[in-house]
C-alpha cells in the first residue's frame, strides 16, 4: 500500500517538473519556479493519497483519525488551502508590482490581496449577520460555513471544469486523425494568432515610445532618475523593440503624435515610474507569449502541409518547405504519421470517449448509490476480487483521468482571448503569473474533484455503519449540509454535468455566444472566412520568407521595414527560444542569415 504511494509520488515529482520544464519561460524566476512546483505536487498527492484511503477503508482499518493517513491529509489538504488562498495570491502581486525595492514590492502584494479580502469580508460579514441575527447560524458554525461554501465552490467549478475536459479530449484526439482538417483549423488559429500578436507589437512599441520620451528630459540630477535608468535597461535588454527605434523629429526629440493623454506624467513621482515599469514588463511578456503561439503556429502548418503533400501522393519522403533548424522527417517516421497515426488517434479518441461516457453516467447515477449501483467503476472495484495492488491500480485509474480532464481545462484557459494577457499559457514562454495562477488553481479544484470521484465509486455507500474515510473527515464532513440547497447536495448537483457535456458536444454554448456576447468575448470556430483566409496566405507568405533565409513573421513586418539576409545576419532570438532543443542546436550551427528586426 505505501510502497504504491511512494511510486505514486516519484510519478507526481516526474510529472510536475516535466509540466514545469514544457511551459515555463526563461526568465521566470527560481522562487517561481519551486512555488509552482510546490502548488502542483501538493494538489496532486492529494490523487496519490486517495486510493491508499479507499483500500484502507475497504480493508476496515480506517475509523481512526491518528496514523500516518491522517497526518498525511491534513498536510496535502491544508498545504493546498494555505497556498490556494495566501501564498500563490501575495507571490502574484509581488511578481506584478512594479516597487524598486523588495520591501515595496512586498508591500503591494499584501495590498493588493488585501484588496480582495475586504471586498470578500464585506460581503460575507454582511450575510453573516443576516444569518446570525434571524438566528438561522451561532458563532460555532461560522468555521465550518465557511469551509463549506470553499469546498462547494471548488465542487461547482470543479464539476464544469471536469465536463469540459471530458468532452474536449476525446473530441481533440478524433480531429487529431485528419490532417487536412486540422491544417485547416491551424491556418484559421495562424490567422487570429497574428492579429493578437501585432495588437501586443502596437502596444510594446507604445510602452516603449512612452519609456523613451519620459527618460529623454529627465536630468541626470533628477531623483527619478536611477528609477528611471532601471525601467531603461529592462526595455534595452529586454524588449524587441528599442528605445533607440522610436521615431523622432527633425530635432532628434520623441514624436509625441501618437501618445495619448496622461500617458506622459509617468516621471512625475516614483509610484508613477513603478506602474510605468509594471506596464512595461506586461508588455513583453504578452508579446513573447503572441509571437511564440505565433512561431508555433506557422511550425505546425509547414508540417501539417508536408503531412498533407506526402499523404496525396504516397510518396513519403520531404515534400514541405524546409524551415530552418528543424531536421527533415525521416521516410518512415512520415509515413507513420501519414497511414498509421490517423488510426491510433481514432483509436485512442474512442476510448477515451468511452471513458468519459463512464464518468458522466457515473456522475448522473450518484444519487442512486446502491439501489442499484450502475456506476462501471463502483462495480469493478466493489464487485470482484482484484488483490491490493489491483484496487489500488483501479481506483487510480479513473481518477488520474478526471484529474487530467480537469487539468486540461485550466490550461485551456489560458488560451482563450479574455484570459490572454493576465493567464497566457504558452509551451516554453508561460511566465510568473500565469505559472502561480494554474498553481492555485490546481490547489483549488483537486480536493474537490478527488472528493467528488468518492462519490462516483460509491464510497460511502459501501462502507459499514459509523465507518468513514479519513478524506471524509477532512473535507466531507463539511459538505454534509451545504446552505441554502440541503444534504442532498453532493447527490444531486453532478448531474449538472450530463447536461453541461451535452451541452458542449452539441456546441450549444457556441450558439448562444454568438447571441449575446461580442465578438471578442467569442471562441470562433475555424470556419471564419476572415482568419481562415490569411492564415492560408500567411502561410505561403512564411514559406516564400523560409526559402529566402528569414526567420519566422518577418513577412509580417511589425516593427517597420525588414532587412534582407544580406545585409542583416543576425539571429532571431524568437526563433530559437521558441523552439525545441534540437532545433536550437541545429540552429546554432547552421546560423542561417535572419532578419534583424522580425519578432526580436
Amino acid at each position: 500500500m505505501w510502497s504504491f504511494y511512494i511510486v505514486s509520488m516519484v510519478c507526481v515529482g516526474v510529472a510536475t517538473f516535466l509540466l514545469l520544464r514544457f511551459y515555463a519561460a526563461q526568465g521566470v524566476p527560481l522562487f517561481v519556479r519551486a512555488i509552482a512546483v510546490i502548488a502542483w505536487v501538493t494538489s496532486l498527492s492529494i490523487v496519490a493519497l486517495v486510493p491508499v484511503d479507499v483500500l484502507d477503508s475497504l480493508l476496515g482499518t480506517s475509523g481512526s483519525i491518528t496514523g500516518p493517513l491522517d497526518v498525511l491529509w491534513s498536510i496535502s489538504y491544508w498545504s493546498t488551502q494555505v497556498l490556494c488562498w495566501a501564498v500563490v495570491p501575495i507571490t502574484m502581486g509581488f511578481v506584478d508590482a512594479g516597487e524598486f525595492t523588495f520591501a515595496g514590492r512586498s508591500w503591494a502584494g499584501l495590498k493588493d490581496h488585501a484588496q480582495f479580502w475586504i471586498i470578500v469580508g464585506s460581503l460575507s460579514g454582511t450575510g453573516l449577520l443576516v444569518l446570525l441575527i434571524s438566528g438561522r447560524l451561532t458563532l460555532s458554525n461560522i468555521s465550518p460555513l465557511a469551509l463549506t461554501l470553499s469546498n462547494t465552490y471548488g465542487l461547482v467549478a470543479g464539476v464544469f471544469l471536469l465536463g469540459y475536459g471530458l468532452v474536449e479530449i476525446p473530441r481533440g484526439m478524433w480531429n487529431q486523425a485528419n490532417p487536412e482538417e486540422r491544417l485547416r483549423s491551424c491556418s484559421y488559429r495562424l490567422g487570429r494568432c497574428a492579429d493578437t500578436l501585432e495588437d501586443a507589437a502596437a502596444e510594446l512599441q507604445s510602452v516603449i515610445t512612452v519609456v523613451e520620451a519620459t527618460s529623454q528630459p529627465m536630468s541626470r540630477r533628477d531623483p527619478m532618475r536611477p528609477y528611471m535608468d532601471i525601467i531603461y535597461k529592462y526595455a534595452q535588454d529586454k524588449s524587441p523593440f528599442k528605445p533607440s527605434m522610436v521615431p523622432r523629429d527633425g530635432s532628434g526629440r520623441v514624436d509625441l503624435e501618437s501618445l495619448k493623454d496622461g500617458e506622459l506624467d509617468y516621471g512625475c513621482d516614483q509610484a508613477g515610474l513603478a506602474e510605468l515599469r509594471c506596464r512595461t514588463r506586461k508588455a513583453v511578456h504578452n508579446y513573447e507569449g503572441q509571437s511564440a503561439s505565433y512561431v508555433n503556429a506557422v511550425t505546425e502548418a509547414f508540417e501539417l502541409e508536408n503531412v498533407c503533400k506526402c499523404r496525396a501522393s504516397r510518396d513519403y519522403t520531404q515534400k514541405g518547405v524546409p524551415i530552418a533548424g528543424i531536421k527533415p522527417v525521416h521516410p518512415h517516421l512520415m509515413m507513420y504519421k501519414c497511414v498509421a497515426k490517423p488510426w491510433v488517434m481514432r483509436l485512442a479518441a474512442l476510448l477515451l470517449g468511452g471513458t468519459s461516457f463512464m464518468v458522466v453516467w457515473s456522475e448522473a447515477t450518484i444519487g442512486l448509490g446502491r439501489r442499484p449501483d450502475v456506476s462501471p467503476f463502483s462495480l469493478a472495484i466493489h464487485k470482484s476480487e482484484h488483490g491490493e495492488m489491483g484496487t489500488l491500480l483501479l481506483v487510480m485509474g479513473p481518477l488520474v483521468y478526471m484529474v487530467m480532464c480537469c487539468q486540461y481545462s485550466l490550461l485551456r484557459l489560458g488560451f482563450i482571448k479574455v484570459f490572454t494577457f493576465r493567464h497566457h499559457v504558452v509551451p516554453h514562454c508561460t511566465h510568473s503569473t500565469s505559472l502561480l495562477r494554474n498553481g492555485a488553481w490546481a490547489c483549488r479544484f483537486m480536493a474537490p474533484i478527488c472528493y467528488n470521484y468518492l462519490h462516483v465509486i460509491r464510497m460511502q455507500d459501501y462502507l459499514a455503519s459509523g465507518q468513514t474515510m479519513v478524506f471524509s473527515k477532512k473535507m466531507g464532513a463539511a459538505l454534509n449540509d451545504v446552505p441554502l440547497f440541503g444534504t442532498a447536495f453532493n447527490n444531486w448537483f453532478p448531474v449538472v454535468v450530463l447536461f453541461w457535456c451535452g451541452a458542449l458536444f452539441l456546441n450549444v454554448w457556441q450558439v448562444i455566444a454568438r447571441l449575446i456576447l461580442p465578438a471578442r468575448f467569442q471562441v470562433q470556430d475555424s470556419g471564419s472566412n476572415e482568419h481562415l483566409e490569411r492564415g492560408q496566405v500567411l502561410i505561403r507568405k512564411e514559406q516564400d520568407a523560409s526559402l529566402r533565409g528569414l526567420p519566422i513573421a518577418s513577412c509580417l513586418d511589425i516593427w517597420g521595414t525588414v532587412e534582407t539576409p544580406a545585409t542583416s545576419p543576425a539571429k532571431s532570438r524568437w526563433f530559437s527560444c521558441s523552439q525545441s532543443k534540437d532545433i536550437k542546436a541545429d540552429a546554432a550551427s547552421t546560423k542561417p542569415a535572419r532578419s534583424r528586426w522580425a519578432l526580436c
